[in-house]
C-alpha cells in the first residue's frame, strides 16, 4: 500500500517540481528559503478558502504543494540535504493541513466544526503515527491516507463544493490510516 502513498507527488508535483528545481539550482537557491515560500503559499491558500475564493485557493495549494517538493529536490540536486530543512519542511506541512482544515470550517463554522475537528485530529494521527514510528526505528509509508491522498481529496472536494462530505471522507480516511500505521508498526516490534 505504500507505494500508492505519493502518487500525486511522482506523477503530477514532482513533473514540475524538478525543472523549477534545476533553474533554482543555477541561482544558488538555498532549500530552506524555498520551504518557507511554499508554507506562505500554503497558509494564503488557507486565507483564499475562508475567504470563499475557492478555485484561487485551491490553485495556490496545488502550487504550494509543486514547490513543498522543489525544497527537496533542490537540497537533493544541489547536495544540501540538512536534517534542519527535513524537519521544518514536516513541521510546515502540519501547519498548512491544518490551515487548510480551518479554512473549509469557516465557510460554514456551525455546520462543519465537528467534521472539521475529526478531520484535522485524524490528519494529525496519521503524521504522528508515521513520526513516531520512525523516532523508534520502524518504517510506516503505509495507509490509504496519507497528505497526498487528503490534499487531493481536499483540492477535488473544493471544487465541487462538497465542503462537509470532504472533511468526513478526509476524517474517516485518516483514522484508517493511524490504526493502519499502529498495525504496521507494533508487527515490526
Amino acid at each position: 500500500m505504500g507505494r500508492y502513498e505519493y502518487v500525486l507527488t511522482n506523477y503530477v508535483y514532482r513533473r514540475l517540481s524538478k525543472p523549477i528545481a534545476r533553474v533554482l539550482i543555477k541561482f544558488n537557491a538555498n532549500p530552506n528559503h524555498i520551504t518557507y515560500f511554499s508554507f506562505f503559499l500554503g497558509l494564503l491558500s488557507a486565507f483564499l478558502i475562508s475567504a470563499e475564493k475557492i478555485l484561487e485557493g485551491v490553485l495556490l495549494l496545488f502550487i504550494s504543494q509543486i514547490f513543498d517538493c522543489v525544497d527537496g529536490d533542490v537540497a537533493r540536486m544541489s547536495g544540501r540535504v540538512t536534517r534542519y530543512g527535513a524537519f521544518i519542511d514536516r513541521v510546515f506541512d502540519r501547519y498548512v493541513d491544518a490551515a487548510i482544515i480551518a479554512g473549509i470550517i469557516a465557510l460554514d463554522p456551525e455546520r462543519l466544526w465537528l467534521a472539521g475537528f475529526f478531520a484535522l485530529t485524524f490528519s494529525f494521527g496519521v503524521s504522528m503515527a508515521r513520526a513516531m514510528a520512525e523516532a523508534e526505528g520502524a518504517e510506516c509509508k503505509v495507509g490509504i491516507g496519507g497528505r497526498d491522498t487528503r490534499i487531493a481529496i481536499i483540492m477535488i472536494g473544493l471544487l465541487f463544493g462538497y465542503y462537509l462530505e470532504t472533511l468526513i471522507v478526509v476524517g474517516v480516511l485518516s483514522l484508517i490510516t493511524t490504526f493502519h500505521r499502529i498495525i504496521h508498526t507494533i508487527r515490526q516490534f
